[in-house]
């Protein structure tokens, strides 16, 4: 991943991110406010050996002395003591387990002064504890050492503190909100590794080892069922004619005249494409013709609200003639539309057949020939015509097609001979067009066509099992 990657996965995941840290803070906040507060106070105390010392002596520190305070750091917190404590203190509410552990006893630098830090839930408890504690030392250490040449003087006594040690708030918002935001990264780096589905151009690329030569925004001119005019979107508009400036840019010398319009799977919106590409190339003044090859499952003449009873299959079986089946496009001059007509029992057979290859190469003679045809992976019939013209157009959706499966088509198209024109990314979100990392996912079926399998009882059968599952 480079730097630039990096900061378009932070940009488009920023609002992920930011929650994360809000949620982070917030539990913080929260498990502060559920813990006890614990104050701290501490005292001051120093120990002379013999009669003679001074406190100038005790700062300077004589070895005897520093000898001796360092031996009773550790009975500050003993039971010896505390039981003193309790006793001196009855008051305190403490037992003696939580007065041991609540006091902490050390030596000032290099000398004979020691500290003692007593912590309690309130603060009279800690000025009380630490201010008994130095008391009760002095007497244990009396009693142990049986005379009272060594005594434990107190020297600063503990003070009423005003605030709490702990819970430290602002340290538990700060590591939680850390925390949230570590989590979120985590799971967006995660999802990106485990990521199977289209969501950059240089996945496309990748996977087809073919050009990018139209990126389709998500917007209702290329959602809908019907065929809209909506002069309006321009994000659309702007997008289908970049598509069709790169078609003519494909093979300068020999422009494509027959295309198939094609994806892997079902839904990944192959008609819109096609069905938007062949109304441009006829508003730019090129006469063009759409064929609805698709004879399993026809949405073309639903799309311009054509009678869809007769059309393409009846010409290939010669029932009828091409221009009794051909229906001029009321809103373009210029385009014409073949339906898909009857359903046959036998569509690759008729898709794969020379009359259907004729039909394309005389067509090509008066118009540009626009073909949709079924996905790929779920029957034959697209490879079967594929080589019959002059170029492939393969759609792949963002965020529900599968790299694998795109990779899979191409392969399929390269083994047919056919001429893989480039790929066109569709249902791109308007900020980026497919030029960087998107966090979204889609879901969907193509139902119509497990009836119409006929030789992919198989693959359909075990389309039917996931599905349930």
């Amino acid at each position: 991943m480079t730097i630039l990657d990096f900061a378009r996965l932070l940009r488009v995941n920023l609002k992920l991110l930011v929650i994360g840290a809000l949620i982070g803070a917030l539990l913080g906040l929260g498990y502060s406010l559920l813990q006890p507060k614990i104050y701290a106070s501490s005292a001051t105390g120093y120990v002379t050996v013999g009669q003679s010392e001074g406190i100038g002596d005790v700062i300077s520190g004589s070895s005897a002395a520093k000898d001796k305070a360092r031996s009773y750091l550790a009975l500050v917190s003993s039971g010896p003591v505390a039981k003193q404590i309790l006793a001196e203190n009855p008051d305190l509410k403490l037992s003696e387990g939580q007065i041991r552990g609540s006091l902490q006893a050390s030596l000032e630098g290099d000398s004979a002064l020691i500290r003692v830090r007593a912590t309690a839930t309130s603060p009279e408890s800690a000025q009380a504890l630490a201010n008994s504690s130095l008391e009760a030392t002095a007497k244990v250490v009396n009693e142990l050492e049986g005379s009272t040449t060594v005594r434990v003087v107190p020297l600063d006594d503990a003070t009423l503190p005003g605030a709490p040690i702990s819970p430290d708030t602002k340290k538990n918002v700060g590591i939680a909100a850390l925390v949230g935001l570590v989590i979120v990264f985590a799971l967006i780096f995660l999802r990106r590794a485990l990521d199977v589905k289209v969501r950059t151009r240089n996945d496309v690329i990748k996977a087809t080892d073919s050009g990018v030569l139209g990126m389709l925004p998500e917007t209702e001119s290329l959602s809908e069922d019907q065929v809209t005019t909506n002069k309006d979107d321009h994000a659309s508009q702007e997008a289908i004619r970049q598509l069709r400036t790169n078609l003519r840019f494909v093979n300068v010398d020999k422009p494509p005249r027959s295309i198939i319009v094609t994806s892997s799977e079902p839904g990944e919106g192959k008609s819109t494409v096609a069905t938007s590409l062949a109304r441009s190339l006829a508003e730019s003044g090129e006469p063009t013709i759409l064929i609805d090859a698709d004879l399993r499952r026809p949405t073309i003449a639903k799309k311009f609200k054509l009678d869809s009873k007769v059309g393409l299959s009846q010409v290939l079986a010669g029932q009828i003639n091409l221009t009794e089946a051909t229906r001029p496009y009321h809103g373009s001059p210029n385009l014409h539309v073949l339906p898909a007509g009857h359903t046959p029992p036998n569509p690759s057979e008729l898709l794969g057949s020379d009359k259907m290859s004729k039909l394309i190469e005389d067509l090509t003679k008066e118009f540009k020939v626009i073909v949709d045809v079924p996905p790929l992976l779920p029957v034959t019939d697209a490879s079967l015509l594929a080589p019959s013209v002059d170029g492939v157009l393969l759609v792949a959706t963002v965020g529900k097609t599968r790299k694998e499966h795109l990779e899979e088509s191409s392969k399929m198209l390269k083994k047919v001979g056919a001429n893989l024109l480039g790929a066109v990314i569709n249902r791109t979100p308007l900020s980026g067009l497919g030029n960087s990392y998107y966090g979204f996912g889609y879901a969907g079926t193509y139902g119509g066509y497990t009836s119409y399998y006929g030789s992919d009882k198989e693959k359909t059968k075990k389309s039917k099992t996931k599905r349930k599952k």
